[in-house]
């Protein structure tokens, strides 16, 4: 299907282009029928009685608009295909029912705000309801409900869809929940004689039958019906007939079953119009329910379930890794100390690329650290990544043999440590997986031959991984950075009109563009920022065993982009930068741009105010802080240097110390400026993915609960999909309410599966103890911040004197950090990405698990980002 842009084609090219016989409808042609007769030509595909008839399409709807210079006018060569199609149709007496694109979502379903014209005889009659239907897409009180809505993306369209009318004997809709209790077990079934128009407008009550879904009736309500519409018009009761009871106990029972088969095909409750003809039930139209009370709430029972299948689903993963060889540990130990921050219960379209980009046989990760020199072959991450109760996590074991650079790796030893003190697993690279190590320790652990060996190899690879730092530096800067700009730049138009295939394919071409190329560079200099960061760590201990001095010296770092944000953020506020610049730049932000299901900042660029606010209100200046930050670091490295002098290193030892701190310093902000221009093609997955979801005629974010494989199926396998959705949905809600309940522990050890969905013990002491990952101390009022739905929280203003305390801070809160006081967050480590943005921002910052279940809103509390304690001051109320 072929949009026409030129006003004078001929009609045959009309004919073929903007006119689709409801059976020709297929998967994929929801935005260019409209949900109403898209739902319909499914539920025809699926096996149900539903009156043929044909769809004038949106498109057409567009080419009216054009013609008319905005008024849906229908110009003759249209009027003259669509009454050679009616009267090819065979139609006689026709129903015309508007089908917006905007109609019968799952969040609204426009119910009576869209004119449905019957009884149709005529041909005119028929131009008459067809531009009657275009014209309302536009009506005044249409514009109040849709404004009020906040509508945003594509311009909504009208298609009609020019039906069959069924003389009913009876008719009515059928609700596969109870719309008034919200009762998942219930069917409500609302019926009166003849057509249903009068039930719709709300001029008759009709009777009311409630039915168990295994078809028992609950109970009957049986009113007064004073007349029926038919096709002649309305007729008149007489009282004894007025008062019957409009259909059998057996036909209640066949309109039951007949909503919950509807129910299976589309995966969430719905509400159906049907009618009823000669023995036969003919659906008329078919949508989600909107409004209910209430979801069925999640109790002890499904949550125990849950964990139940959860354990088993596990026990299962680690054996079967185990006889593929990859696991040979005495443990499989499970952590998320430095991937949960990326991702909180995440949708399965957002984990599964994150799997796939970067984990699967010839992903980022195994083809980024080979680069550097790394023993790995293209298989070497699968199994990496594991979803827990819907909480991302690690496969420590799988982790450290990415690792390898010849040297035994010594599993044991790493899965003993991390059994005596779990914190270790959080970011194990930095200081658990031993990457440097002096001739005396070698010997001493391995004896003299083996000790000198394994010396010599790991200092041979220091020596190498500087070469490849400097090298991939100087490449990235001349050609790798121009390439990744362009991730940046706004799709074309057109890219989004493309034919269902190529959309598809561009979609797996983004993807692949994502695996072989950005995010290779992306965990290059995230792996190079990681081993000097830790080689300066290393050193630290060594020297003047005071490995923590380390944070100091990694603050104030030039050249990230997300750093750049906060700063750009302050020009824009005092006039020197435009409101568009600043969206071409960091449009493609979110509060987590690994979150697929997110909107960016493009989305929502009214946020831009918000931001604008809180940075005013806050009081602080980003760029005046960033100087201070610079100059606190110079002062930093020259008291590091003087100690070390004190101390009787020499100038080989001085020069190798801060060969790597440069190296350190030039990878950690670049290690945050890759992920900046790589989470601009999310953007443009994002995009494509709601193209896909608004062709399918999904609610908006049905697809992300989509895994990228079954993407190249849903336009065939629609319906299934569908159901899975649904499934997958309700599995993450209690995830979400696990994960607030902190029943995960942040380190799984397969030996101890009841672990998972312990509750987590109560704070009996004003004192926690945390981890300490950025510098500085604060006191002030705790912000709480949920990643997952934090939409309310966020618009409230950030002061100054605020301790931001969330799960985990990614970079789309980046600005929010230059606003506040300090921040505690449940997940990272020293060099998290919450972790760099806190240095950056001149804050502490305190990984502490459980805090956003520990510290409420509102009270009052100090911490110290150098040594992790934080202290309750004052239980206060929010103010």
């Amino acid at each position: 299907m072929t949009c026409i842009s030129e006003l004078d084609r001929p009609a045959t090219a009309v004919a073929a282009t903007f006119i689709l016989d409801l059976g020709e409808v297929a998967a994929g042609d929801a935005s260019l029928v409209g949900r109403k007769a898209f739902h319909l030509a499914t539920l025809s595909r699926s096996g149900f009685d539903v009156p043929p008839g044909f769809c004038v399409t949106t498109e057409a709807f567009r080419y009216c608009q054009a013609a008319g210079r905005g008024e849906p006018v229908l110009p003759a060569p249209l009027r003259e295909v669509i009454v050679a199609v009616w009267h090819r149709s065979g139609l006689t007496m026709a129903a015309v029912r508007s089908s917006a694109s905007e109609e019968d979502a799952e969040d609204a379903s426009w119910a009576g705000v869209f004119p449905t014209v019957l009884p149709v005889t005529s041909e005119g009659e028929m131009l008459a309801a067809v531009e009657a239907c275009f014209r309302a897409l536009h009506e005044p009180s249409v514009e109040q409900y849709r404004g009020a809505r906040e509508q945003g993306g594509r311009p909504p369209a009208m298609a009609v869809l020019v039906q069959s009318l069924i003389d009913a004997e009876a008719a009515g809709v059928a609700f596969t929940a109870n719309p008034m209790t919200g009762a998942r077990d219930e069917i409500v079934i609302n019926a009166v004689p003849g057509l249903g128009e009068p039930l719709s407008a709300g001029r008759i009550s009709g009777d009311v039958f409630v039915v168990g879904r295994d078809g028992t009736a609950k109970s009957a309500s049986i009113t007064a019906k004073p007349f029926m519409l038919t096709w002649e018009g309305e007729v008149a009761l007489p009282r004894d007939r007025a008062e019957q009871r409009v259909i059998t106990e057996a036909e209640v029972a066949a309109v039951a079953r007949l909503a919950t088969q509807v129910e299976r095909v589309f995966g969430c409750p719905q509400d159906i119009e049907f009618a009823i003809a000669s023995g036969r039930i003919y659906l008329l139209q078919a949508r989600p329910i909107t409004g209910l009370p209430g979801e069925e709430p999640i109790g002890d029972s499904e949550i125990e379930t849950y964990l139940g299948s959860e354990r088993a689903r596990l026990a299962t993963r680690v054996e079967a890794l185990r006889r593929q060889g990859r696991l040979k540990g005495a443990d499989a130990i499970f952590s998320n100390g430095n991937v949960g921050e990326l991702l909180q219960t995440p949708t399965p379209m957002s984990f599964g690329l994150f799997r796939t980009i970067f984990a699967d046989s010839g992903g980022a990760i195994a083809a980024g650290r080979r680069m550097l020199g790394y023993r790995l072959d293209e298989g070497s991450a699968e199994g990496l990544y594991e979803l827990i109760c819907g909480q991302v996590t690690f496969n420590v074991e799988i982790d450290a043999r990415t690792f390898d650079i010849g040297l035994p790796i010594g599993i044991s030893s790493i899965l003993s440590s991390i059994a005596e003190d779990p914190a270790r697993a959080s970011y194990p690279e930095f200081g658990l997986y031993a990457q440097a190590m002096s001739l005396t320790e070698a010997i001493s652990a391995y004896g003299e031959p083996e000790g000198q060996r394994r010396h010599a190899v790991l200092w041979q690879f220091n020596a190498a991984m500087r070469k490849s730092a400097r090298d991939i530096y100087r490449r990235y800067r001349r050609d790798i950075e121009p390439i990744l700009r362009r991730s940046l730049e706004p799709v074309p138009p057109s890219f989004l009109t493309s034919e269902n295939a190529a959309l598809l394919a561009s979609f797996q071409q983004r993807i692949d563009h994502l695996r072989q190329f950005s995010c290779v560079w992306f965990v290059s200099a995230a792996r190079l920022a990681f081993y000097f960061a830790d080689m300066v760590r290393w050193r630290l201990e060594q020297y003047l065993g005071e490995p923590a001095l380390a944070q100091q010296l990694f603050q104030g770092l030039e050249g990230s982009l997300i750093t750049r944000q906060a700063i750009e953020l302050e020009n824009l506020a005092q006039g020197r930068i435009t409101r568009e610049a600043f969206l071409r730049a960091y449009g493609h932000s979110s509060r987590n741009e690994l979150e697929i299901s997110l909107p960016r900042l493009s989305e929502e660029p009214r946020n831009i105010e918000r931001m604008l606010h809180d940075l005013a209100a806050s009081g602080r200046q980003p760029g005046n802080e960033f100087q201070d930050q610079q100059r606190n670091r110079r002062d930093a490295e020259r008291d590091v240097r003087r100690r070390l002098e004190t101390q009787g290193a020499s100038k080989a030892d001085l020069r190798a110390f801060f060969a790597d701190l440069r190296l350190a310093q030039a990878f950690l902000p670049l290690r945050e400026t890759i992920k900046h221009y790589y989470t601009g093609e999310y953007r443009v997955l994002r995009e494509t993915l709601l193209e896909i979801n608004r062709r399918l005629g999904w609610k908006d974010d049905d697809i992300f609960y989509l895994d990228p494989s079954e993407i190249s199926a849903c336009f065939q396998s629609r319906e299934p999909l569908a159901a899975l959705v649904c499934q997958r949905r309700r599995q993450r809600k209690i995830s979400a309410l696990l994960g607030g309940q902190r029943r995960l522990p942040p380190v799984v050890f397969a030996s101890d599966m009841r672990a998972i969905g312990e509750r987590p013990e109560t704070l009996e002491s004003r004192f926690l103890k945390g981890t300490p990952v950025a510098p500085g101390t604060a006191s002030g009022r705790v912000r709480l911040l949920d990643n997952i739905s934090d939409e309310a929280g966020r618009r409230k203003q950030v002061r100054g004197d605020e301790i931001i305390v969330t799960h985990s801070a990614n970079l789309g809160l980046a600005p929010m950090l230059r606003m506040s006081a300090g921040l505690i967050v449940e997940v990272g480590g020293v060099l998290s990405h919450a972790a760099c943005q806190a240095r950056e921002s001149g804050i502490p910052a305190v990984v502490l698990a459980g805090a956003t279940s520990i510290l409420r809103e509102g009270m009052t509390i100090s911490i110290d980002g150098a040594t992790g304690r934080i202290e309750l001051l004052e239980e206060m109320a929010a103010s």
